[in-house]
């Protein structure tokens, strides 16, 4: 809302509107699935991209996001629980690329179909989850984090959830990200 207020006060009108229908939509969709167990992949992958895009205008782009989705997934009626990824992109944000320095951060969403799941893989090249986690230590993260982990072993019907996180490093040790890997049941 603060960066919308801004194109506000420098009468960016176009921008001020688009970045506003945005968020409406945003919040719409947000309101529309907060009521079902199950929505349809592709909406959710509207609210994602949705979200992507105010969070990058929220951080003065300080990083840009590319989603490749496998051919098939979005014309199928598959459903997922709504926004069951968002708090780990919301992680790779605030943890990895937030406080990147520069401009150069890149989330990269990858989703396919292997075997019977759907498979995210969120891949940021922020400065590492040792280096986030010596600046900060936050326990809505951490229950939020639960809460996922928690939607997935029940949407799974699993005892643990059907998550990897990866930390990535150059060959010199030194840390370039952390990727993490979802599977979710067809449905």
């Amino acid at each position: 809302m603060n960066s919308i207020d801004a194109f506000i006060h420098n009468n960016d009108k176009y921008n001020a509107t688009f970045y506003l229908n945005k968020f409406a939509r945003l919040l719409r969709n947000i309101l529309d699935s907060s009521k079902e167990n199950i929505v349809p992949f592709s909406k959710d992958i509207e609210t994602l991209k949705l979200y992507l895009e105010l969070e990058e205008l929220r951080h003065e782009n300080k990083f840009n996001h590319i989603i490749t989705i496998e051919d098939g997934l979005l014309t199928n009626d598959y459903k997922v629980p709504p926004l069951i990824i968002q708090p780990f992109v919301e992680n790779a944000i605030l943890h990895g690329l937030k406080n990147k320095p520069g401009n150069e951060g890149l989330l990269q969403i990858s989703i396919k179909r292997v075997n019977d799941t759907i498979e995210y893989t969120i891949t940021d090249n922020g400065i590492g989850r040792e280096a986030a986690g010596k600046i900060v230590q936050s326990k809505e993260s951490s229950y939020g984090m639960t809460i996922s982990y928690d939607r997935i072993k029940l949407f799974n019907n699993e005892k643990e959830p059907s998550v990897t996180i990866t930390d990535l490093h150059n060959e010199a040790g030194m840390a370039t990200g952390t990727s993490i890997t979802i599977y979710l049941k067809l449905l």
